[in-house]
């Protein structure tokens, strides 16, 4: 007897296992850390509490650490909703309101700069015994033009020692990025250790396309977090997820060093998360080129 109703098989899913062969990624020893939070408000505000308690974790493992958040936005009341920020909090800078909140909550020394970042402030490169970790939690593609500049214009003998996680989303989808160069010849030399990848494409250069500002980013003045919000409504949960994810790569990179994905793309409408495992293979077909025959730098 047949069934009475017939529905289809459903296709098998295509199967990735390349994570099996990823290798993990090995910064630069060094026995301190500086931990640089980039943008306080959407994305930031819900990471930094995560950041904290890394830090307080590679207390164990580094001689000294340090944290410092950069913000030039202020708190609004447009933003209670969907940035971790209290009424009692309007009208502050938003990297000052957090870093005084969690200062007060884990006795720490967070420093605050109300003022957008830009790499000259750090001296990048100088200071061979601190590893720097940017984290990009920015809704512009100028203020990831200042990131990037801190990343590309590196010495390559100090590429290990500064990395950046960045991490944006619009409505309801989002990437998290992880990278360390812009050059070619570092790359081509960033899988020479056994099991271990030392150099990965920097968020720009992996998306060139997020230097390029959105139509909505070119106003006639620069425009805060809640104008921009009001324009585009987001998702109330995308901000946490993508800096969830942005916690999991900086806890893997700095406490538990077994991170072995460069790239995770989030989509909340149909709830799929997808990453690129670090191998040899996938880093290749991101770059479009074998690692082998990319041109050394001048």
């Amino acid at each position: 007897m047949k069934p009475r109703h017939q529905h289809p098989i459903p296709e098998a899913p295509t199967l990735d296992f390349s994570h099996l062969h990823a290798v993990h990624v090995l910064p630069k020893h060094c026995p301190d850390l500086h931990l640089i939070q980039v943008g306080c408000g959407g994305i930031g505000a819900q990471l930094a509490a995560s950041t904290i308690r890394i830090a307080r974790e590679c207390q164990r493992l580094y001689q000294h650490v340090r944290i410092s958040f950069y913000d030039g936005d202020t708190v609004e009341e447009k933003n209670l909703i969907r940035q971790q920020f209290c009424e009692a909090e309007v009208g502050r800078n938003k990297a000052e309101a957090l870093a005084y909140r969690l200062n007060l909550a884990w006795g720490l020394a967070i420093e605050a700069y109300p003022h957008n970042f830009t790499r000259l402030q750090h001296g990048f490169g100088n200071t061979p015994d601190t590893l720097t970790i940017l984290l990009g939690g920015v809704d512009n593609a100028a203020a990831r033009k200042s990131l990037h500049h801190a990343i590309a214009n590196q010495e390559p003998e100090h590429a290990g020692q500064v990395w950046w996680i960045d991490g944006g989303n619009l409505s309801h989808h989002g990437q998290i990025l992880i990278g360390n160069t812009g050059r070619l010849d570092v790359l081509s030399r960033g899988f020479t250790i056994p099991n271990i990848c030392t150099a990965l494409p920097s968020p720009a250069f992996l998306h060139p396309e997020l230097l390029k500002p959105l139509p909505d980013e070119k106003p006639t003045r620069r425009q805060s977090c809640a104008e921009l919000a009001l324009r585009d409504p987001q998702s109330l949960t995308i901000n946490a997820v993508i800096a969830a994810h942005m916690s999991d790569y900086l806890l893997r990179l700095v406490l538990t060093k077994n991170l072995r994905r460069y790239a995770t793309y989030v989509d909340m409408e149909s709830g799929s998360v997808r990453s690129l495992a670090i191998t040899r293979t996938q880093l290749e077909q991101s770059l479009g080129q074998p690692l082998s025959t990319l041109p050394t730098a001048a």
